[in-house]
């Protein structure tokens, strides 16, 4: 009897454990005013279809503008790109996204969006994994661009 308790601790506790969502911003602020482009580059691979838009209303947002384009351009003194990727448990949903800023080539912000992996599709048992991508992505625009 003891054996199961432990047994069953053990496995809800590596449920819940496994469910904690990662997020990390590092802030571009420092090298960024208001009224600056940024030019976003399009993958074409990514087929989330909200974090394109998500992305330029949230630079629109910060005060800044966004050009968006197939390829940025040399001339564009800061360049965004991004990936991200959905996975399945009863619907889809953002389950990974990677963004960066670079000025002139140099990374100077960047956010990262991660579910845990693991059972029941990804994301664990964590509702918020079935949250909209907005809610998800925009805080962490905010916080890169927060100027």
């Amino acid at each position: 009897m003891h054996h199961s308790r432990i047994i069953i601790t053990v496995f809800a506790f590596s449920l819940l454990s496994a469910c904690s969502i990662t997020k990390n911003v590092r802030s571009a602020a420092s090298e960024i005013q208001a009224g600056d482009t940024i030019c976003i580059e399009v993958n074409p691979r990514v087929t989330e279809p909200d974090i394109l838009n998500v992305i330029e209303q949230s630079i629109i947002d910060s005060g800044l503008v966004a050009e968006v384009h197939t390829k940025a351009p040399e001339s564009c003194e800061l360049k965004l790109t991004y990936v991200a990727y959905r996975k399945w448990d009863f619907s889809s949903f953002l389950s990974k996204a990677n963004i960066m800023l670079y000025k002139q080539s140099r990374l100077i912000g960047s956010v990262e969006y991660q579910t845990p992996n693991g059972i029941f599709g990804g994301g664990g048992v964590n509702p918020e994994k079935w949250a909209s991508t907005e809610s998800k992505i925009s805080p962490l625009m905010n916080e890169l661009l927060k100027i």
